[in-house]
């Protein structure tokens, strides 16, 4: 009890920005359970915003010997200060976890108070480059909830979707917009799809959560028909590459996002400025494309 108290008044501190109260009440209750992942993590971020880099990695490396599985995302903020590959910076475990605890609430949140709208400016930017077009076969890649199949309404027919939380696929099964559902991770879900059946892949606000999209270009291409399309958001940011952002999500460059969709065979349809919704009140700043297939 005492160290869960020690914990809550550290949290309180982490909110209220006194970094070095925070620092001191989760290494007293690291005193008294020195194997709870979270109160290393909890450490490791206080540490990061007083700048102990040097701290912040030993508490997270910690973390991580306790949960090699990183259900906490504590390889997301290693990778932040260069003590891990980006490529290895969002494990799947984490990414279940984290939207298992959002889906009774992902709606009303996301949408309300994140102004989330991807799936919109998807379906708003099919129309505008293909209007009137339909499609038979889609694969919704971490359709969580369903609002994506929800956006695309009569455009679609048959609707496959997958995505690594469980909770998340229960509530999209509700929609009945479906006809059917995996909770998996998305390039072995797109591995056993029939080649050259899908009319459209689509992924909003999905890909920054995956260090390496060369592979789901790769495997979406396999599936796709001729002519069929490649739809997606990303975060953007101003460099090269793809980083590890302060919202702890991969931020793609464009021209990389290019070069990848290139080299997986497909040619670029649309490229436009996208703000898919906000982050503490801020626009995130990000891209949509449309693939074709040849």
């Amino acid at each position: 009890m005492i160290a869960d108290r020690r914990y809550a008044y550290g949290d309180a501190a982490l909110a209220d920005r006194d970094w070095q109260a925070a620092l001191d009440l989760f290494e007293q209750t690291l005193e008294r359970v020195p194997h709870w992942p979270p109160a290393y993590l909890a450490l490791a971020k206080a540490a990061l915003a007083l700048g102990e880099k040097d701290k912040a990695r030993a508490a997270l490396e910690r973390v991580l010997a306790l949960d090699p599985a990183d259900h906490l995302g504590a390889a997301l903020l290693l990778a932040r200060i260069g003590g891990r590959p980006v490529a290895e910076a969002m494990p799947a475990a984490y990414v279940a976890a984290l939207f298992d605890d959002y889906a009774p609430r992902f709606d009303s949140h996301l949408v309300g108070q994140l102004a989330y709208r991807a799936p919109d400016l998807l379906v708003a930017a099919l129309d505008r480059h293909l209007p009137g077009r339909s499609f038979a076969q889609v694969l919704d890649l971490g359709c969580g909830t369903g609002l994506m199949a929800r956006a695309l309404g009569s455009r679609a027919g048959r609707v496959f979707g997958v995505d690594l939380s469980p909770r998340m696929i229960a509530v999209a099964a509700e929609t009945g917009l479906y006809a059917g559902l995996e909770a998996g991770d998305l390039a072995a879900f797109l591995a056993r799809q029939p080649p050259a059946e899908a009319d459209l892949v689509i992924a909003a606000d999905v890909f920054c959560y995956l260090p390496d999209i060369a592979p789901a270009f790769a495997a979406a291409r396999r599936t796709l028909a001729s002519g069929g399309l490649l739809a997606f958001t990303v975060q953007t940011h101003q460099g090269e590459g793809v980083v590890v952002g302060e919202d702890c999500r991969m931020h793609h460059a464009p021209a990389f996002v290019r070069a990848l969709a290139g080299a997986a065979g497909f040619t670029l349809l649309a490229e436009d400025d996208a703000v898919s919704r906000l982050d503490a009140g801020r626009p995130v700043p990000g891209a949509l494309f449309l693939l074709a297939a040849p």
